[in-house]
């Protein structure tokens, strides 16, 4: 009876269990509406990583290679027009010039820094011009000493040339300080002014009027580059080291016959060549004097580092007035055969002989 009343007990506790797991909370369905559409979200695929673009180096342009043909010798022959120059080393003790410069002619004789510390190297003692080469021109600067003496100033030689003998500077040419005893094409500079306001009003002389214009700024000759890549030439003297030579071809003045006028310079001060001529872009005030017998405008000032010569004609006799020409350099005069012809020297041409 006991074991009876066990097992009922038994069965009962198992059918409360069971009713108790059937009593679970429905699970809510939700029923979409036939019309709704359907969206299977499909598993995205690993992003790919991006594939490098290759970069290409931009493509420079290809620089012109320059060949020479026509390269310079030496000048031929002795025949030279020979400038002599001013040398102020003596006077320089006393931080002035020797004498030589005029403002009012476009004539400076400056070869000192604005501290009047003398520039042995921008001081022309002699220029020489040979025209017996059938091609060639050669211009020789001398200054008063070697150049590695004065290895730190930045002087730079230059012709300037009036080809149709207006007064007027037409071409100049430019050469920094050549690096060896051969010759080179580079720094060299052909410079135009096509403006054609070189000298101002009043050629060769200051104006009333300061220039605002500018003077030479046309580049046709650049380091080779040009319509001739031979036209112009610089070296070291092989035999003098306080020298500098120019060779160019005579094209340039219309041939062998050409006829111009040239003023040499040497320069480390005046770098600007737009501002040429020097005295119509500023007063002797502001440029300054190297001599103490004006010492209202001395020292030298905002024109310094420069020293120039006279102007000489080449090939051809002058004619009537062209300011600040040199006594007569033709190179004919140094012919021993006619010496005893010459005139005497004299200041203010034309002399009588």
């Amino acid at each position: 009876m006991k074991i009876f009343v066990l097992v009922i007990s038994i069965l009962l506790v198992l059918s409360a269990c069971q009713a108790s797991e059937a009593v679970v909370s429905p699970t809510p369905i939700t029923v979409l509406s036939p019309s709704a559409p359907i969206t299977v979200l499909s598993p995205s695929p690993p992003e790919a990583s991006p594939t490098p673009t290759a970069t290409t180096e931009p493509t420079a342009s290809p620089v012109p290679v320059i060949t020479h043909v026509d390269i310079p010798g030496a000048p031929l022959g002795k025949i030279m027009q020979t400038v002599h120059d001013q040398v102020d080393e003596i006077a320089s003790a006393q931080k002035q010039a020797f004498g030589g410069d005029d403002f009012k002619n476009g004539k400076y004789e400056r070869p000192f820094d604005q501290s009047m510390n003398y520039l042995p190297t921008v001081d022309l003692v002699t220029i020489q011009l040979s025209r017996e080469d059938p091609l060639w021109i050669y211009a020789l600067f001398k200054v008063q000493k070697p150049f590695l003496q004065n290895p730190d100033v930045n002087t730079h030689f230059l012709l300037e040339i009036d080809s149709n003998l207006d007064n007027r500077g037409d071409l100049l040419i430019i050469t920094g300080l050549p690096e060896s005893t051969d010759w080179s094409t580079e720094n060299v500079k052909i410079l135009a002014a096509p403006d054609q306001n070189i000298g101002g009003v009043t050629a060769v002389k200051p104006d009333a009027n300061l220039s605002e214009g500018r003077g030479y700024y046309e580049v046709i000759f650049d380091n080779g580059a040009g319509l001739d890549p031979d036209l112009v030439w610089s070296w070291l003297s092989k035999t003098d080291p306080a020298m500098v030579e120019i060779a160019f071809k005579n094209s340039l003045i219309g041939g062998e016959k050409g006829k111009f006028i040239w003023l040499p310079w040497s320069n480390a001060g005046m770098l600007d060549w737009s501002m040429f001529e020097f005295n119509d872009h500023m007063t002797l005030a502001q440029a300054g004097y190297p001599l103490k017998e004006d010492a209202q405008n001395y020292p030298v000032k905002s024109l310094w580092g420069v020293d120039n010569t006279c102007r000489i004609p080449s090939n051809f006799t002058p004619s009537g007035y062209m300011p600040g020409l040199c006594p007569n350099y033709d190179p004919v005069y140094s012919r021993p055969e006619i010496q005893e012809r010459i005139c005497p020297p004299c200041r203010k041409p034309p002399c009588p002989c």
